[in-house]
C-alpha cells in the first residue's frame, strides 16, 4: 500500500484520478445512506398523512341509484332515501356516487349552490354511472365564507332531478 502511495505522488494524472475515485464512492455511499433515510421518512411520513386524512381531513359518504317501485332515488349506506347530506368545511369529502349491477340507467351526481336572489350555480359535477359503476366525488368547501352568497345546497341526478334530489348543510 505505502508502494501505491507513492505512486500516487510520483504520478499527478495517478493522484488526480485517485481523489477523483474517491469522491465518487463517497458520493454513492453517501447518496444510498440518503436515499435509504429518506424512503424510511417518506414511508413513515405518508402513513401519518393518510392517518390524519382519513381521520380529521377527509369524510366519506356514499349514494347509490336504485329503483324504488318505479321511481329511482339516492340511497345512503343506512338505506336512507334522498338523505341530507353535512359536510364539514376545510376537509375534503368524498362523495361516492355508485349504480346498481344490471342498472343500464345512467346517474350523474350535482352540487348546486342557491343564492339569496334564487340564482343556481352547478358547484360540483360528476361523470355518469352505470352498470354497478361508480366513481368518487371530491367536494372541499373551504370555509362557509367561501359559499356565503348561498342560501342553500342541494344535490341532485343530471338524469333523475325531480327524484333524485336533496339538501346539503356545510358545517364548520
Amino acid at each position: 500500500m505505502s508502494k501505491d502511495i507513492e505512486n500516487i505522488k510520483k504520478n499527478h494524472k495517478t493522484k488526480y484520478m485517485f481523489i477523483l475515485n474517491l469522491i465518487i464512492a463517497v458520493t454513492i455511499v453517501f447518496t444510498i445512506f440518503v436515499n435509504i433515510n429518506l424512503t424510511d421518512f417518506i414511508d413513515v411520513y405518508s402513513q401519518e398523512q393518510e392517518q390524519n386524512l382519513t381521520q380529521t381531513n377527509q369524510t366519506s359518504i356514499e349514494l347509490t341509484g336504485k329503483l324504488i317501485g318505479t321511481t329511482y332515488r339516492w340511497v345512503d349506506s343506512t338505506n336512507s332515501i334522498n338523505p341530507t347530506i353535512i359536510v364539514t368545511s376545510g376537509v375534503n369529502n368524498q362523495i361516492t356516487i355508485k349504480s346498481l349491477k344490471n342498472d343500464s340507467q345512467e346517474h350523474a351526481f350535482i352540487i348546486e349552490g342557491t343564492t339569496s336572489s334564487g340564482d343556481k350555480e352547478e358547484l360540483v359535477i360528476s361523470d355518469a354511472v352505470h352498470d354497478g359503476s361508480s366513481i368518487i366525488v371530491d367536494f372541499y368547501p373551504l370555509d362557509l365564507q367561501e359559499y356565503k352568497n348561498y342560501e342553500s345546497f342541494d344535490y341532485y341526478c343530471e338524469y333523475h332531478p325531480e327524484t333524485m334530489k336533496g339538501n346539503i348543510q356545510i358545517t364548520n
